[in-house]
């Protein structure tokens, strides 16, 4: 590209789609509309839908068990002078 007016970059970008045969064009729009998800700050509907938070809390979850997954189990005793100990 050679300027940031947006005048122009609509007709690079145009010349650039007329170049394109007409069947790949709904695959670029895919990759377009792709590429803007990507770049695009999260917006608070995703952030307060349920199923997107209970998502991210099982990774989470997922995380954490991965993490503990070689630790050897404390005894009733150890647990608790453990905590006595935080």
């Amino acid at each position: 590209m050679t300027t940031n007016s947006p005048t122009i970059f609509a007709e690079e970008l145009a010349n650039e789609l007329d170049k394109i045969p007409e069947q790949y064009w709904s695959n670029l729009l895919q990759i377009i509309r792709l590429f803007r998800e990507s770049v695009t700050p999260e917006s608070e509907s995703h952030s307060q839908d349920p199923a997107i938070v209970e998502a991210i809390e099982d990774l989470g979850l997922v995380h954490a068990m991965l993490e503990v997954k070689d630790e050897k189990p404390l005894s009733l005793q150890e647990a608790l002078a453990e905590m006595e100990r935080a």
